[in-house]
């Protein structure tokens, strides 16, 4: 299917806009036209009504004759050229003058005013002055009108052809800017400026629409071949170690076959988490989890802290604090929290974990004691595999524990901050909401 130009459209519209207005106008001005002139006539003849009672009244005084006989009288001596004026007395015609049908009372069979603009005005005596003038010139004088105005129609057309042209290269012209500047874009480079600063509120607005989306487009594919990158070297180390260590071990008369063995298994468990760990960040964040169940995180917290801690920290919980969602997810996003606060922590303070409930709300803070965070590696302590300089040389890890707990709390509609100060110990809050059962379906 062929795509008309926006400036094609517009111009159809404007002759298409401009035909019906003339259509319009012309037969709104000839209708108007006819009521003005009707009413002018019928004016006129009231005029005339008036001067042949007059000259009615004066046949009766000078001439002394009674009212039938001066009306008639006075109708032959005073009727205007092109005109029809008439006497009646009841039924009967007692004079008439002018060219035309008998124009008649207006009441019975045979009445001939159709053609006419008739003026009827009643006189003293039962008598009754009929003023009529020939409708058919009216209406050739509209005749004329309505044709000069269909001859002057293409005139109009072709004017609101040409007007609707230039009104639509000027109203199109910064979409065709943009487009073209778009065109020529290379890769995700920035959108260049319009040469033109007059483009219209609402390409503005689509072109600035389009700027944001283009570089949030930009920063998705930059995080993503960081990415790429970063979980392609945290995959190679792994596999080149496994190598190794199978040659070490195909060798078998080596004496340390066996803890070579052993450290091949380490490998493998490492890499299968690194694995595990990049299948759930690439679940969408805002697919959230379907169908959820009831988790008690309360219980999940005092497990892992068992666990990972090993009492060299304490968990303060509720005995139950409830969230909807996944708990395999949910224990991940814990596991990670506690193993980076004991992986950290310095001197004898232990790692501290607690749990609270409120406010339709689910956090858990774990504090890292003797660690600092600056404000500048806050938000990038959540990008994947990021490990700061220091932390590389300290511990091993692929830096994806903190990123994996926040995407799992981002997909039960939650969130993982760092909340804690320069100058205090580092502290990460887990924050989920809350889940309540409705009242309607309890008992």
């Amino acid at each position: 299917m062929s795509r008309r130009p926006m400036a094609s459209r517009v111009t159809r519209g404007t002759v298409l806009v401009a035909a019906v207005s003339a259509l319009v106008l012309a037969g709104a001005a000839g209708v108007t036209a006819r009521i003005l002139w009707q009413a002018e006539q019928r004016q006129e003849l009231s005029d005339e009504a008036d001067a042949l009672v007059g000259a009615i009244g004066r046949e009766e005084r000078e001439e002394g004759l009674p009212p039938e006989e001066a009306a008639p009288e006075a109708v032959r001596e005073s009727t205007p050229a092109g005109a029809r004026v008439e006497v009646w007395s009841g039924r009967r015609l007692l004079g008439a003058a002018g060219n035309g049908p008998v124009i008649g009372r207006g009441e019975g069979e045979g009445d001939a005013s159709a053609a006419w603009i008739v003026h009827r005005r009643p006189l003293a005596h039962g008598l009754l002055l009929v003023v009529a003038a020939p409708a058919v010139d009216g209406r050739r004088a509209l005749r004329v009108f309505a044709f000069s105005l269909l001859c002057a129609s293409p005139v109009c057309l072709g004017v609101a052809l040409w007007v609707g042209r230039a009104v639509a290269r000027r109203a199109t012209r910064p979409l065709i800017d943009l487009q073209e500047r778009l065109r020529d874009l290379g890769g995700l480079e920035p959108l260049p400026a319009a040469e033109e600063d007059d483009a219209p509120a609402e390409v503005a607005s689509l072109e600035e629409a389009f700027r944001a989306l283009w570089a949030r487009l930009a920063e998705m594919v930059r995080r993503e071949r960081a990415f790429a990158a970063n979980a392609s070297h945290e995959l190679r180390l792994p596999l080149a170690r496994l190598r190794l260590l199978a040659e070490r071990a195909r060798a078998g008369a080596a004496p340390d076959a066996g803890a070579a063995l052993d450290a091949q298994v380490a490998e493998v468990d490492r890499l299968v988490r690194v694995v595990e760990s990049l299948l759930v960040l690439a679940r969408d964040t805002s697919a959230g989890i379907p169908r959820g169940e009831a988790v008690n995180v309360a219980d999940v917290a005092r497990r892992v802290a068992a666990r990972v801690l090993d009492g060299a920290g304490e968990c303060v919980s509720p005995d139950e604090a409830v969230v909807r969602g996944d708990e395999d997810l949910i224990e991940i996003a814990v596991q990670n929290l506690l193993e980076n606060a004991r992986k950290f922590a310095t001197g004898s303070e232990p790692v501290r974990a607690v749990l609270s409930d409120g406010a339709g709300r689910v956090r858990l803070e774990v504090t890292t004691p003797g660690a600092r965070i600056a404000a500048a590696q806050r938000e990038r302590l959540f990008d994947r595999f990021y490990r700061a300089p220091e932390v590389r040389a300290q511990s091993d890890g692929h830096g994806l524990g903190l990123a994996l707990a926040r995407h799992v709390a981002r997909l039960h509609g939650g969130d993982v901050r760092c909340v804690s100060g320069d100058a205090e110990d580092a502290r990460f809050a887990l924050d989920l909401p809350a889940w309540r059962a409705d009242p309607s379906t309890a008992g």
